[in-house]
Protein backbone atom coordinates (compact mmCIF):
# COMPACT_ATOMS: atom_id res chain seq x y z
CA UNK A 1 0.00 0.00 0.00
CA UNK A 2 1.47 3.24 -0.87
CA UNK A 3 1.38 6.46 0.86
CA UNK A 4 -1.38 8.02 -1.14
CA UNK A 5 -3.34 4.93 -1.17
CA UNK A 6 -3.13 5.18 2.53
CA UNK A 7 -3.86 8.67 3.22
CA UNK A 8 -7.12 8.21 0.69
CA UNK A 9 -8.19 5.54 2.93
CA UNK A 10 -7.88 7.27 5.98
CA UNK A 11 -9.97 10.17 4.48
CA UNK A 12 -12.91 7.94 3.52
CA UNK A 13 -12.87 6.43 6.76
CA UNK A 14 -12.76 9.91 8.54
CA UNK A 15 -15.71 10.80 6.23
CA UNK A 16 -17.26 7.27 7.21
CA UNK A 17 -16.92 8.24 10.73
CA UNK A 18 -18.22 11.84 10.57
CA UNK A 19 -21.46 11.41 8.70
CA UNK A 20 -22.00 8.09 11.24
CA UNK A 21 -21.33 10.18 14.31
CA UNK A 22 -23.76 12.89 12.94
CA UNK A 23 -26.18 10.29 12.44
CA UNK A 24 -26.01 8.39 15.50
CA UNK A 25 -24.43 5.63 14.50
CA UNK A 26 -21.05 4.11 15.73
CA UNK A 27 -18.08 5.61 14.04
CA UNK A 28 -15.35 3.19 14.56
CA UNK A 29 -17.67 0.56 12.26
CA UNK A 30 -18.06 2.97 9.85
CA UNK A 31 -14.42 4.40 9.76
CA UNK A 32 -13.72 0.88 9.06
CA UNK A 33 -15.80 0.67 6.13
CA UNK A 34 -14.48 4.24 4.63
CA UNK A 35 -10.58 2.84 5.32
CA UNK A 36 -11.43 -1.00 3.52
CA UNK A 37 -13.73 -0.34 1.06
CA UNK A 38 -13.32 2.98 0.08
CA UNK A 39 -15.79 5.74 -0.87
CA UNK A 40 -18.75 3.23 -1.54
CA UNK A 41 -17.86 1.80 2.40
CA UNK A 42 -18.03 5.67 3.84
CA UNK A 43 -21.13 6.60 2.15
CA UNK A 44 -23.15 3.27 3.13
CA UNK A 45 -24.06 5.40 6.11
CA UNK A 46 -26.49 6.72 3.44
CA UNK A 47 -28.27 3.96 3.03
CA UNK A 48 -28.49 2.11 6.14
CA UNK A 49 -32.12 2.12 7.80
CA UNK A 50 -32.39 5.27 10.19
CA UNK A 51 -32.04 4.56 13.89
CA UNK A 52 -35.58 4.49 16.00
CA UNK A 53 -35.74 7.03 18.58
CA UNK A 54 -35.59 6.17 22.21
CA UNK A 55 -39.69 6.03 23.55
CA UNK A 56 -39.65 6.24 27.12
CA UNK A 57 -41.54 3.96 29.53
CA UNK A 58 -43.87 5.92 31.43
CA UNK A 59 -43.78 3.07 34.15
CA UNK A 60 -40.13 4.41 35.37
CA UNK A 61 -40.74 7.20 37.82
CA UNK A 62 -37.15 8.64 36.84
CA UNK A 63 -34.94 8.84 34.11
CA UNK A 64 -31.33 10.24 33.77
CA UNK A 65 -30.60 13.19 31.64
CA UNK A 66 -27.83 13.96 29.27
CA UNK A 67 -26.85 13.20 25.57
CA UNK A 68 -27.95 10.28 23.48
CA UNK A 69 -25.08 10.53 21.13
CA UNK A 70 -22.16 10.56 24.03
CA UNK A 71 -20.75 6.83 25.21
CA UNK A 72 -21.49 6.80 29.47
CA UNK A 73 -19.33 5.35 31.62
CA UNK A 74 -19.62 4.78 35.68
CA UNK A 75 -17.72 3.95 38.42
CA UNK A 76 -18.77 0.27 40.14
CA UNK A 77 -18.35 -0.79 43.41
CA UNK A 78 -14.89 -2.48 43.18
CA UNK A 79 -13.65 1.51 41.54
CA UNK A 80 -13.50 0.17 38.42
CA UNK A 81 -14.24 2.62 35.52
CA UNK A 82 -17.59 0.56 33.41
CA UNK A 83 -17.70 1.71 30.14
CA UNK A 84 -18.49 3.02 27.56
CA UNK A 85 -22.02 2.31 27.19
CA UNK A 86 -25.39 4.33 25.81
CA UNK A 87 -27.07 6.60 28.04
CA UNK A 88 -30.26 4.34 27.59
CA UNK A 89 -27.65 1.24 28.75
CA UNK A 90 -26.88 3.25 31.96
CA UNK A 91 -30.66 4.43 32.51
CA UNK A 92 -31.32 0.90 32.20
CA UNK A 93 -28.39 -0.36 34.19
CA UNK A 94 -29.77 2.34 37.15
CA UNK A 95 -33.07 1.17 36.76
CA UNK A 96 -32.04 -2.82 37.55
CA UNK A 97 -30.26 -1.83 40.63
CA UNK A 98 -27.14 -2.46 39.60
CA UNK A 99 -26.21 1.12 40.44
CA UNK A 100 -27.89 4.21 42.40
CA UNK A 101 -27.78 7.91 42.78
CA UNK A 102 -24.46 8.14 44.42
CA UNK A 103 -22.35 6.40 41.34
CA UNK A 104 -19.95 8.58 39.75
CA UNK A 105 -20.56 8.68 36.05
CA UNK A 106 -18.95 10.45 32.97
CA UNK A 107 -19.13 11.49 29.23
CA UNK A 108 -17.15 13.47 27.34
CA UNK A 109 -19.21 16.76 27.88
CA UNK A 110 -18.44 16.51 31.02
CA UNK A 111 -15.64 18.47 32.76
CA UNK A 112 -15.64 16.04 35.66
CA UNK A 113 -17.28 13.14 37.31
CA UNK A 114 -20.71 13.49 38.99
CA UNK A 115 -23.04 11.89 41.17
CA UNK A 116 -25.55 10.00 39.21
CA UNK A 117 -28.30 11.53 41.54
CA UNK A 118 -26.78 14.99 39.40
CA UNK A 119 -28.24 14.02 36.01
CA UNK A 120 -31.41 12.36 37.45
CA UNK A 121 -34.83 14.47 37.19
CA UNK A 122 -38.86 13.38 37.66
CA UNK A 123 -40.78 12.81 34.38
Amino acid sequence: MNMITFLAAILTGGLGAYFATRRGRNPYVWFSLGFFFGILGAFAIFFAPKKKGVVKKTAEPRGIQGPLDKFWYYVNSANERVGPMSLVALNATWHQGEISEATLVWHEDLPEWKRLGELTSSP
